[in-house]
């Protein structure tokens, strides 16, 4: 990570002294820095976790939605409920069954 203080010119005049304070500079920077940055980090966190929260809650009532228009619809005809229900169980086992069907010996000595 590139440093936001540029380098000082390193002079013959330049003392350990010097160079030691100019040390000490850079690393209360850099500790400043990566204080900001793990304070930028964990606002990001939070607000991920409550987008994540609010979109929960939100699915959630559109479920809840759902399954009381679903009872009012049952309520209202239950004998085409009862049709709809039969006539997608028959659908759903016919796919599931000529998909789950075993092959016969004809087909595994083909192969």
């Amino acid at each position: 990570m590139a440093s936001a203080i540029a380098e000082p010119a390193v002079t013959p005049t330049t003392t350990v002294r010097d160079r030691i304070v100019d040390t000490v500079g850079r690393a209360a920077h850099m500790t400043h820095e990566a204080r900001l940055l793990k304070t930028l980090a964990s606002y990001a966190v939070e607000d991920g976790l409550h987008a994540a929260k609010r979109a929960i809650t939100r699915r959630a009532r559109e479920v809840e939605d759902l399954r009381d228009a679903v009872a009012y619809r049952v309520k209202k005809a239950p004998l085409l409920s009862m049709a709809l229900a039969a006539g997608t169980g028959m659908l759903v086992g016919l796919v599931f069954g000529r998909w789950g069907r075993r092959a016969t010996p004809d087909q595994c000595a083909k192969v």
